[in-house]
């Protein structure tokens, strides 16, 4: 992971956007704390898709232990493997 000051992107926009589509992540820092990472959209795209999901089965399991009858949450996550 590259850190870089912000002015450095003003010079250098098209490299730093390169090193970001390649899949470097780069800390923007301001009067040397780092503040914001830049990612490529595909990264960020997979990072949201996974914390959703990782949220997902959460609920789940905590649904699940509070003793949610199984057709309940079948019907609640649309699966209709335990219907009759």
């Amino acid at each position: 992971m590259e850190i870089i000051q912000p002015s450095t992107i003003l010079r250098n926009y098209n490299k730093v956007i390169d090193e970001v589509q390649d899949g470097e992540p780069v800390v923007l820092t301001k009067n040397g704390v780092g503040k914001v990472v830049m990612v490529n959209i595909e990264e960020w795209q997979r990072k949201e898709a996974e914390i959703w999901l990782l949220t997902e089965l959460n609920h789940a399991e905590q649904e699940f232990g509070e003793g949610e009858d199984i057709d309940e949450f079948a019907k609640k996550y649309q699966l209709g493997v335990f219907s009759d």
